[in-house]
């Protein structure tokens, strides 16, 4: 019993205490290691000089002076997370040289000087995320060779150093999301031979240039969604073996030079949705051979000519592709999807056929078949390796004559349609006339009623004139001496004839 006892209080002392030192009043100690989150702690606790590890997040620190942290030589990760800290002054972190993980994120870090990090020759990830910072130092990563994640996201820094990192060899992760970068310069990034994945995404880059990224051997993912590109440009010659994933979504990228994705023979998955991109090159889509991954919509597709290139390769993309490529342009294609246009609208007349089988092809896809589906005959039996050709004939066939005849009743449909709706505006004119104008609509018709009688008395007269005409006509003929006294006085000898040789003279 006193020997469980003992160790009863051995223990007890132990969850108080560091090797010796006394745990801090209302910190949490656990062998080497002290958790003093969320105290409202101004200063560093004291007596940790043997802690290997120390957290003080949700506090409130202001500051770090030089040497504060001296004693504690042991320390392998420290925590400074979610406090106030303004400033950071030279030697802060001096003799701190087992330190592996620092975290500074969400404070209030305006600057750094040059010399911050440089008693941390150990440190492998730093967090100086969601702070202040408008400009790194030049030499601010200066001898952090073994430094492998740099977290820089939510900051306001507007550029990049050239060889800033120039040290880390051993970077592999690199995020400089959302921050203010405008431009970039060819050796921003250079040393960073084991880089795997950059972020620079929600910046306000004008032009993606792969060229900013030399010499990135290991680079895998290449992340510049939402920033301000225009363009997709590649001005220096070199190949990167290894990048797999990119997302240029969110911008307002127009052109993309032909060859750049040439230097991208592995691409696997790509983002270009939300641009305003209007038709895609061929030799682009020739340089697509590796991808399983992409998106295309929400761009200002031009459904002419341009587009059947695009079309095609959609109809033959085996991979994974998202839905909603409408076209933008022109009018009488605007808001359809692209294949139904170019089928439709036989946009690309010299491969009817062609288009007629990569239409009815993706639209199996989008119902559900799989690709070796397409090669069953109608009844249901394997293909021998003649057999496609003709399924695939018979398919396409069918898939035709449904459409011919959806077409021609959609046609009919919105001829009787048209027609209807065009009767009961005219109706619709009427009423509204007859309602707000009646006094119009009665000088209206009697206006009519008087111009049907005017053309019904003027057919009478015209009637009885040709029936007086029919029934008299007179001959009179005087001689060449009494011609002018006949006009004149009125005398004369005349003939008068009748119809049916009635004659008469005076």
């Amino acid at each position: 019993r006193g020997l469980h006892l003992l160790c009863s209080l051995v223990i007890s002392l132990k969850s108080m205490s560091i090797l010796g030192d006394v745990c801090p009043r209302l910190c949490r100690c656990d062998a080497k290691l002290a958790y003093c989150d969320g105290l409202n702690l101004t200063e560093v606790p004291h007596n940790l000089s043997s802690a290997m590890g120390l957290s003080l997040r949700d506090n409130s620190l202001t500051e770090l002076r030089e040497r504060q942290f001296s004693s504690l030589t042991q320390l392998t990760w420290l925590y400074l997370d979610r406090n106030s800290i303004e400033s950071v002054e030279e030697n802060s972190f001096a003799r701190l040289r087992r330190v592996k993980e620092l975290n500074l994120s969400t404070n209030k870090i305006n600057s750094l000087p040059n010399s911050t990090f440089r008693d941390l020759p150990n440190l492998r990830i730093l967090d100086l995320s969601h702070n202040n910072i408008q400009a790194l130092e030049p030499n601010l990563f200066y001898g952090l060779r073994k430094l492998s994640d740099l977290h820089l996201r939510h900051n306001a820094i507007k550029y990049v150093p050239v060889r800033s990192f120039q040290d880390c060899r051993s970077m592999k992760f690199l995020d400089l999301g959302h921050n203010r970068l405008q431009s970039l310069a060819r050796n921003s990034f250079a040393g960073l031979v084991k880089l795997t994945e950059l972020h620079l995404e929600h910046n306000e880059l004008v032009k993606v240039n792969l060229a900013h990224f030399p010499r990135l051997l290991s680079l895998r993912s290449l992340y510049m969604d939402h920033n301000r590109a225009t363009i997709v440009v590649s001005t220096l010659d070199w190949t990167y073996q290894f990048l797999e994933r990119i997302d240029f979504s969110g911008n307002a990228i127009e052109y993309i030079e032909p060859h750049v994705f040439d230097s991208v023979p592995n691409l696997k998955s790509l983002k270009l949705d939300l641009n305003k991109l209007t038709y895609i090159d061929q030799r682009i889509l020739n340089s697509w051979a590796s991808l399983t991954s992409i998106t295309l919509s929400g761009n200002t597709w031009e459904c002419s000519r341009n587009v059947c290139a695009l079309a095609s390769w959609l109809s033959n993309f085996k991979g994974q592709c998202d839905d909603g490529l409408l076209c933008s342009s022109p009018d009488m294609t605007q808001g359809e999807d692209i294949l139904d246009a170019v089928y439709a609208f036989q946009l690309c007349e010299d491969s009817v056929d062609a288009t007629t089988q990569m239409y009815t092809m993706s639209r199996e896809r989008a119902r559900g078949y799989s690709h070796e589906e397409a090669t069953m005959n109608p009844h249901g039996l394997q293909h021998t390796e003649a057999g496609p050709m003709v399924t695939s004939s018979f398919t396409v066939t069918d898939a035709s004559n449904d459409l011919e005849s959806t077409m021609h009743i959609h046609k009919v449909v919105t001829g009787t349609m048209a027609l209807i709706f065009s009767f009961l505006i005219a109706v619709l004119m009427l009423y509204v006339c007859w309602k707000c104008f009646p006094a119009s609509v009665r000088r209206i018709r009697n206006c009519f009623a008087s111009q049907r009688r005017k053309q019904k008395q003027k057919q009478t007269m015209q009637q009885m004139a040709a029936m007086s005409a029919q029934e008299y006509y007179v001959d009179y003929k005087p001689n060449h001496i009494e011609g002018a006294l006949v006009i004149i006085n009125e005398y004369g000898s005349c003939t008068c004839q009748q119809q049916a040789s009635r004659e008469c003279e005076v």
